[in-house]
C-alpha cells in the first residue's frame, strides 16, 4: 500500500468517524429537546388545571361569602337568599371537577391542599344551606345570627386559609424559585 492510498483510507475512517460522532451528537439533542418539550407540556397542563381549579374555588368561595352577607346584611331579602344559594350550589360541580383535574396532575401536597380548600367552601355553604332551611322553618334570623355567626366567620377564614394554602402549593410547584414569596394569608395575619 502506498502513501495515497493509506492517506485515502485514514480520511475516509475519520469521515465515517466524524459522521458517527455528529449522529450521536444530533441524537443526544433532539433527546434532550424532546424531555424539554415532555417537561414544558406537562408544566402547562399542571397549570390549566391549577388555574381551573383556583377559579372554581375562588368563584364558589365569593358566593358563599355574598351569601353569608346577605344573612348579615340588615334588609335581610329570603329570595336573595335563595338565588345565593341556588348559585352556590351551581358551582359545587365545578369545584368537584376542578379538583379531580388537579388529583391527576398531583403532586399529593396540591392535591391535598386542592381537596381540603374544597371541603371548607362546602362545609360553610352547608352551614348556610342549614340557615336558609332554619329561617324558612320560621325561626328568627336575628337569633340565629346571634347564636351562630361566629360559626360562620370561623368557616370563613378557614375556607380563605385553604384557599390560600391551595395557590400557595400551585406557585411552588410551578415556580419552585419563589419559595419565599409571602402568601396573602401570611401578609393578612401581620397587619
Amino acid at each position: 500500500m502506498d502513501s495515497t492510498t493509506l492517506l485515502g483510507l485514514v480520511g475516509i475512517g475519520g469521515t465515517l468517524f466524524g459522521a458517527v460522532v455528529g449522529a450521536a451528537g444530533a441524537l443526544g439533542s433532539a433527546r434532550i429537546t424532546s424531555k424539554a418539550q415532555i417537561r414544558t407540556e406537562e408544566q402547562k397542563a399542571r397549570r390549566q388545571a391549577y388555574s381551573a381549579c383556583a377559579t372554581a374555588l375562588l368563584a364558589r368561595r365569593d358566593a358563599v361569602t355574598a351569601l353569608l352577607d346577605v344573612f348579615k346584611s340588615d334588609e335581610f331579602d329570603e329570595a336573595a337568599v335563595q338565588s345565593r344559594l341556588r348559585e352556590a350550589d351551581e358551582q359545587r360541580d365545578a369545584v368537584a371537577r376542578a379538583v379531580g383535574a388537579v388529583a391527576v396532575e398531583g403532586p399529593y401536597q396540591v392535591v391535598h391542599a386542592a381537596e381540603w380548600a374544597a371541603k371548607a367552601v362546602e362545609q360553610l355553604s352547608c352551614r348556610l344551606r342549614d340557615w336558609t332551611t332554619d329561617v324558612a322553618g320560621g325561626r328568627d334570623r336575628n337569633e340565629l345570627l346571634q347564636s351562630q355567626l361566629r360559626y360562620a366567620l370561623q368557616d370563613l377564614l378557614d375556607v380563605e386559609r385553604m384557599v390560600d394554602g391551595f395557590t400557595d402549593g400551585c406557585r411552588r410547584v410551578l415556580r419552585p424559585s419563589e419559595q419565599d414569596r409571602p402568601t396573602r394569608w401570611r401578609l393578612v395575619r401581620r397587619r
